[in-house]
């Protein structure tokens, strides 16, 4: 049995104005540190980037150290995962082709020494929000990410940063706890199946729940967020461990 850790982070939001420099030494601290003989796999579960968007030969500079510390980690042979977030859904060859991620579109299930774990962002959970679901479908398209490749990449990044000021700018605390609630809510609806576990991220909240489903018990985890908490979550020894770095 592989004794290592398996580690799982979300919502760092680099490049947001938010505590940039502290948050990208952090980060990028958190992972030079990680090393194949006691890591085995990283789970990114979205928004590692405030906003990401692959042109045919351009990169975002701002996030280069960032980007070489991960490429770093999959030299090292430690397996790394990005489940794209609502921030970041636009990754593409860069990042799987170049660093090395191994990028998925939608929640994945893995399983982790017998158990069966449900793993996502934490987005677009909530089937009655037509809106968001109709918004999320029209920018993943290939038109959407055509036309956005026409437009200059800084003008791109510019516009980007305001929205998600303004996003932020615009979210009550009645939302945020919505937000937080919709999360804990789908994870208890997948547990309901055959899921064992749930793990997310997006509403920047960490959660350790468990729930008695049938005589069983099921956990639900949020990682956080790396960006104001440094929250993540740790898989060693046969339990599962919030942490903080």
């Amino acid at each position: 049995m592989d004794q290592r850790k398996i580690l799982f982070i979300s919502d760092a939001h680099l490049g947001s104005g938010l505590n940039e420099t502290e948050k990208e030494r952090n980060l990028i601290e958190f992972l030079n540190g990680l090393s194949p003989e006691r890591v085995s796999t990283l789970y990114i579960l979205g928004d590692l980037f405030d906003f990401w968007f692959e042109y045919g030969t351009v990169i975002f500079s701002r996030h280069f150290r960032v980007l070489s510390a991960l490429a770093q980690v999959v030299g090292r042979g430690i397996d790394a995962h990005l489940v794209v977030g609502n921030h970041d859904f636009w990754a593409s060859d860069f990042l799987t082709k170049t660093v090395g991620l191994k990028v998925h579109y939608d929640p994945i299930e893995v399983n982790i020494e017998g158990l069966r774990v449900l793993l996502c962002h934490g987005d677009g959970v909530n089937p009655y929000d037509s809106g968001y679901l109709l918004l999320k479908a029209l920018i993943r398209s290939r038109p959407a990410i055509w036309a956005a490749r026409l437009i200059h990449p800084d003008f791109v990044m510019w516009l980007a940063r305001c929205v998600s000021k303004l996003s932020r700018k615009s979210a009550s605390v009645a939302g945020q706890i919505r937000e937080d609630d919709g999360v804990r809510q789908f994870a208890l609806r997948k547990l309901q199946g055959d899921i064992d576990v749930v793990i997310a991220g997006h509403s920047h909240q960490p959660h350790d729940d468990t729930f008695s489903i049938n005589g069983t018990n099921k956990r639900y985890y949020n990682t956080g967020d790396m960006q104001k908490r440094y929250s993540y979550l740790e898989y060693s020894s046969g339990r599962f461990q919030l942490k903080t770095f």
